[in-house]
């Protein structure tokens, strides 16, 4: 058996392993593959690794950490084990051991005080999916610590009517999709009300050439207060909440992260911005919506989402 460097592996060699193991429920593309993993400059490169057998690649392990926090406040002492996977086939060999012993090395040597399991920048997993259950308890073994249940959830909008709003006809409550002239007020609203992974986000968005069309803004007198990211799969970047949309038929659209200000939650201010945010995505067509990695299943089930995919979300204490 041999190393080999991950970021060094073909991507269409990479992409047909996982599919070979994982197309059913989470189809793996060679772009969002480059994406997150092969050409992500959060990519761990000393700790992601292949092991091929006469050639043919049977496992291998994805490690990331912050390299470039930008401007945002990130917490650059938590590193993730984006993705681990063992051909089938060569299971029950301490091959998986193998290689998770060596990406826990390579993160603990970085000064890395915690691991968690997926939940890294352009990540594939918010935890491991629930119906895994051997592979939660593989981990349980290692030392991870189940945290929280984090849910997906899906409806089908093609033939949808547009919500109707509760604050629409106030005179200074504005939702409207954000132009490029707004990105200036939602980077200082993020770094103020959301330091972190969400200003990163917005950060590394503009950076990549985001125009504003990929948010919902709510403003009270002409202030930004709120947002929610909309995905319809035409910004460079694929958004987190359309990864696997080939599972569904037709054109997935995404929504979130969201968040509001404060001083203005209640009066059903985050109902309606989750309202205006689908209903600009059933303007643009799409025919089926995403809400990725949430908690918040009730809130999102009144308004007709239904749970799709769950995850269990997973840590590991550098002691």
């Amino acid at each position: 058996m041999e190393y080999r460097p991950l970021h060094e592996v073909e991507s269409k060699t990479a992409t047909d392993f996982w599919n070979a193991h994982l197309s059913q429920s989470f189809p793996m593309t060679e772009r969002l593959w480059e994406q997150n993993t092969k050409k992500n400059k959060n990519l761990l490169r000393h700790g992601s690794m292949a092991l091929y057998e006469k050639e043919r690649i049977i496992g291998f392990v994805s490690v990331k950490v912050v390299h470039d926090p930008l401007t945002a406040d990130m917490d650059q002492g938590a590193g993730s084990i984006q993705a681990l996977l063992v051909d089938k086939e060569y299971r029950h060999r301490s091959i998986g051991s193998k290689l998770l012993a060596h990406a826990e090395k390579e993160l603990f040597s970085c000064h890395i005080s915690e691991i968690r399991l997926g939940r890294d920048v352009e990540h594939y997993f918010p935890g491991i999916p629930v119906e895994q259950t051997k592979t939660t308890e593989w981990f349980k073994k290692k030392g991870y610590i189940p945290q929280s249940i984090e849910t997906d959830l899906t409806k089908h909008v093609s033939d949808a009517n547009f919500y109707t709003l509760h604050n629409n006809e106030i005179e200074q409550i504005e939702f409207r999709v954000l132009t490029e002239k707004d990105l200036d007020a939602l980077i200082s609203f993020l770094r103020y009300s959301f330091p972190g992974r969400w200003h990163y986000e917005a950060e590394l968005y503009r950076r990549s050439g985001g125009t504003g069309r990929d948010f919902m803004g709510l403003f009270v007198t002409g202030e930004l207060k709120g947002f929610c990211r909309i995905n319809d799969g035409t910004f460079p970047i694929i958004p987190q909440n359309i990864y696997w949309a080939p599972l569904l038929k037709g054109k997935a659209g995404g929504m979130g992260p969201l968040g509001i200000s404060t001083d203005i939650r209640g009066s059903h201010m985050g109902l309606d911005l989750v309202k205006a945010a689908a209903n600009e995505l059933i303007r643009r067509h799409m025919d089926h919506l995403v809400i990725d990695w949430t908690q918040l299943v009730t809130f999102y089930e009144k308004l007709g989402f239904k749970p799709w995919k769950s995850y269990v979300s997973m840590k590991k204490i550098n002691t």
